[in-house]
């Protein structure tokens, strides 16, 4: 439908009361939980914000959800932007210090979290914290005063707090892959932004239906998924988790026409015995990070769906996407045209087409990107040194403008004067049948550098031979780059982003079920 994109002041409010006043009885949201029309999402918001108020919780105070995604997170989301307050999404994996620091560093007034939950904050000091508000059944003693959703959803409906666009809009949290978790600043105007280069891109509209099963602490739920739908006017389709074996019945269901994905997805799609329906779906495209580069042609011709590779970061949002229109094979497609984006070596100086160096950004239009680090003056000037943004991430821009994402630089191994990509022994190991997920990370070694360790998940009930497996990996890996360990596990420690916490790993080492290849007797040649 011509003119469905939203058109009024960047306010995430304005967006959804501009939704249920021109659709009031279209859906705006399918999930485990229910059903939400457009119109209901306000009312929802207006009846929880009024409820929040009467909690004491004023314009510019923090509340944080703990919540899968659902109609109620929804609910709840909307209704701390009626109310002009600040969301403070929360992992929903977080507990003990992880879950105190996220709760104290935001000094959220207010947690709506499940009440199953609530045992999590058993003997911690959270002296912000004044009420919680549960949803479902409290199953332990409460800390704090409790209120149960469905006392919020009672209240009369309340008129909407006045927000501007550059105001505050929620705080998300690194995923505390390398370190403590930092609060994202991310206002109205740049939730704004972090839609764009998705709908453009990928050619979003009124006649879509978006399917997520991201969690919405995440950009990919949050803005990718939610966002881009109510922008476009579009249904999304809340999951809380994915499920290989389930998932086209509920594409074809719900008239899914795109979704995100990580790359384990479609590795698990794609060992889905084959069906002769299989590209008779509703999806065109699909978007993420890290499908493996070997399956994308022959996984897009299988299943009718262009795979639509794509770099971006929890301060940034969208960096760059491949458009089914202009791709280039290996790459990430080009930047968006609301960030510049550049690649400078170690003494910030950029480098030439081609060459890898880290990977820097800077907004073009006001309120483009986020704000900063909650509450960390110094670690966001430290990020924002030479007026750059400093993403942590490696990688090179080609003669033409496309971005080839390379790998953390925390997570490039050193051996014996070679630097390699942990993300391209990933890629590399993937190609064996038997693996499933894994990790390459750097351990110590005798020479005084670093080898490489592989940690990898491998299919159900399969008999896993550590020495066929390095003999499998000779062929299509540089020498230098062979793993020189391998270590079987039945999962990586991961958070719910599927982001592999590579420092839980190094941190162990060589454990006592690591399998050598050097005394394996498996050699490469000269080494």
């Amino acid at each position: 439908m011509s003119g469905s994109h939203y058109s009024g002041p960047w306010v995430i409010s304005g967006l959804i009361a501009d939704r249920a006043e021109r659709w009031p009885e279209r859906v705006a949201a399918f999930a485990d939980d229910g059903t939400l029309t457009n119109a209901e999402v306000v009312q929802r918001a207006a009846r929880i914000a009024r409820g929040l108020r009467r909690l004491g919780v004023s314009p510019g105070d923090r509340v944080a959800t703990m919540l899968p995604s659902s109609a109620a997170y929804l609910s709840v989301w909307h209704g701390i932007v009626w109310a002009g307050a600040v969301d403070v999404p929360v992992n929903t994996e977080l507990k003990g210090t992880f879950l105190v620091h996220v709760l104290r560093d935001s000094g959220a007034r207010v947690l709506v979290t499940e009440g199953r939950w609530v045992e999590r904050l058993r003997g911690s000091e959270l002296p912000d914290l004044e009420h919680l508000v549960v949803v479902g059944p409290l199953t332990s003693e409460a800390p704090v005063a409790v209120t149960a959703i469905g006392e919020l959803l009672a209240e009369d409906p309340a008129p909407v707090s006045a927000r501007e666009e550059p105001d505050l809009a929620h705080i998300l949290y690194t995923s505390g892959t390398t370190g403590a978790s930092k609060g994202v600043m991310c206002s109205h105007r740049s939730f704004g932004w972090l839609l764009q280069g998705y709908i453009q891109r990928l050619g979003l509209g009124f006649d879509d239906v978006g399917y997520s099963m991201f969690p919405l602490f995440h950009q990919m739920g949050r803005a990718a998924m939610v966002g881009t739908c109510a922008w476009v006017g579009a249904p999304v389709v809340l999951r809380a988790r994915f499920s290989a074996g389930g998932f086209w019945e509920d594409i074809r269901a719900t008239g899914s026409t795109f979704f995100g994905y990580f790359g384990a997805v479609i590795l698990f799609l794609w060992r889905q015995p084959p069906r002769p329906d299989d590209a008779y779906n509703p999806a065109r495209v699909a978007f993420g990070a890290s499908a493996p580069p070997e399956l994308v042609e022959p996984w897009e011709e299988r299943f009718g769906i262009h795979l639509a590779e794509v770099y971006g970061s929890t301060e940034l949002g969208l960096v760059a996407i491949s458009s089914p229109a202009e791709r280039r094979r290996g790459t990430m497609g080009q930047p968006v045209g609301h960030l510049e984006i550049g690649v400078h070596d170690e003494r910030d100086r950029p480098v030439a087409p081609g060459v890898k160096g880290e990977i820097v950004a800077r907004p073009r239009e006001p309120h483009a990107m986020f704000d900063g680090y909650w509450g960390a003056p110094e670690q966001t000037l430290a990020a924002f040194r030479n007026l750059w943004f400093h993403s942590g991430d490696s990688g090179s821009l080609d003669g033409d403008g496309y971005l080839t994402f390379s790998d953390r630089m925390g997570d490039a191994i050193r051996r014996r004067g070679q630097q390699i990509s942990s993300f391209e022994v990933e890629e590399a190991v993937r190609g064996h049948p038997l693996i499933v997920e894994c990790a390459a990370y750097p351990v110590p070694s005798e020479h005084g550098d670093h080898e490489v360790m592989i940690a990898v998940v491998v299919e159900p009930d399969a008999e896993f031979d550590a020495s066929s497996f390095f003999d499998e990996l000779i062929p299509v890996m540089p020498r230098f780059a062979l793993p020189r360990y391998v270590r079987v596990m039945p999962s990586l420690p991961q958070t719910p982003t599927q982001r592999v916490q590579k420092y839980k790993l190094r941190a162990e080492g060589i454990t006592t079920d690591t399998f050598d290849r050097e005394l394996l007797g498996v050699t490469s040649g000269r080494e």
